[in-house]
């Protein structure tokens, strides 16, 4: 039986529904979501075929391409479908869109429609970034009747020293605002509010904020067809959608621990779960994990476990001196230095309130949080 790459993906029609109204009436949007929650694959399997159907060009550019150089990143994944070129037949007729559809392959870029890299034209690398991000975006808007441009990850804009280019790119915007609309969409709900707050032009405070919905019963439920269908395989159900909220309701997770059960041929749960736990833990994490220093791991131990996101308080500081197998508990110079590091590394993100901050990454929160026991026990005798 020859496995497929992914599993089948579960469409969202309330969420593009609504997303499509707001475009429609002049809007731009701002969707959050977690990592691995699927924002991504609905941008790509629904919105931007959606509007393309509708007549609008529609492209997309992961800021995560160039994650040292975000800006530097978004105006090479610009200038990708800036100077890309409509494709034709033999004798120069349009394809028929609706039934041909095809992605440009450049990384980090999707452009929805019949598109080719251009054969001559090219941007001029050396202007400078601002530059090149204004004759990209005025090329694109010039690519149809109006465009659409997704912005994977968009809060990677907001470390400091992108000031000006933001100042740049949102004036580019209010230029074309009746040629191009923009849909914002990022990991870090605080990031994208620092930055929407620090540009305060009325097309960054007119986005529409949108949260991925969680997806429910009906997805779990789509994943157990999926096993019965393609393996034969008899899945508890009520297992299974007990098991999707401890992967705290990540589509990606769910299909991990479904295509195990599809490869082991093995439709048991609990087992398939314990295998997706092990790996994660030897594979994903495990380098992570182990590079930790010792507050650092009890900080993102306390966050993993507490349900509490002050770092500060007695009982988080305690909290930590428990896991770091210490009496004295860490003081506040120590946390602010192992949040610094955290926080630099991507590994949490602040929340909004002096002093709290979230996991990143929640399938770390979910490792550290399964595996908190053996993983203090195992650091404590020094054993990796």
């Amino acid at each position: 039986m020859a496995l497929p790459d992914r599993l089948p993906y579960f469409p969202r029609p309330e969420l593009l529904q609504a997303i499509l109204r707001q475009l429609l009436s002049g809007a731009n949007v701002a969707l959050f979501a977690p990592r691995r929650h699927g924002k991504t694959q609905f941008v790509r399997n629904e919105l931007l075929p959606s509007v393309h159907e509708s007549g609008w060009f529609a492209a997309r550019v992961d800021l995560w391409r160039n994650r040292k150089e975000p800006a530097k990143g978004l105006v090479e994944g610009l200038e990708a479908i800036a100077y890309a070129e409509k494709k034709t037949g033999l004798l120069g007729t349009k394809l028929n869109l609706k039934s041909v559809r095809t992605k440009f392959h450049t990384p980090g870029v999707d452009i929805e429609g019949e598109w080719v890299p251009a054969s001559d034209a090219a941007p001029v690398q050396d202007a400078n970034l601002e530059n090149r991000l204004a004759n990209a975006l005025n090329r694109i808007a010039g690519h149809g009747e109006h465009a659409l441009l997704a912005l994977d990850e968009f809060q990677a804009l907001a470390e400091p020293g992108n000031e000006n280019f933001i100042a740049a790119f949102r004036t580019v915007l209010q230029d074309l605002e009746d040629r191009l609309s923009v849909i914002f969409t990022g990991s870090s709900r605080d990031g994208l509010n620092r930055l929407f707050q620090r540009a305060k032009a009325p097309l960054f405070r007119s986005a529409e904020s949108v949260a991925l919905p969680n997806l429910g019963d009906e997805f779990v439920d789509s994943r157990a067809d999926y096993l019965a269908d393609v393996a034969n395989l008899q899945v508890d159900r009520d297992a299974l959608k007990l098991l999707f909220p401890r992967l705290r309701y990540t589509p990606q997770f769910l299909n991990e621990v479904v295509r195990s059960m599809l490869v082991a041929g093995d439709a048991d749960v609990d087992e398939a779960h314990r295998r997706w736990l092990d790996g994660k833990r030897s594979g994903e994490y495990a380098d992570l994990i182990d590079s930790l220093a010792d507050e650092d791991l009890a900080v993102v131990l306390w966050l993993a476990t507490s349900g509490e996101s002050s770092v500060y308080t007695t009982e988080a500081r305690s909290a930590m001196a428990g896991f770091m197998s210490t009496a004295d508990a860490p003081g506040t110079p120590r946390i602010q230095s192992a949040i610094r590091r955290l926080v630099q590394a991507g590994i949490v993100d602040p929340v909004g309130v002096k002093g709290s901050y979230e996991l990143a990454d929640q399938g770390l929160q979910i490792i550290l949080g399964e595996l908190v026991g053996p993983l203090v026990q195992q650091r404590a005798t020094g054993k990796h």
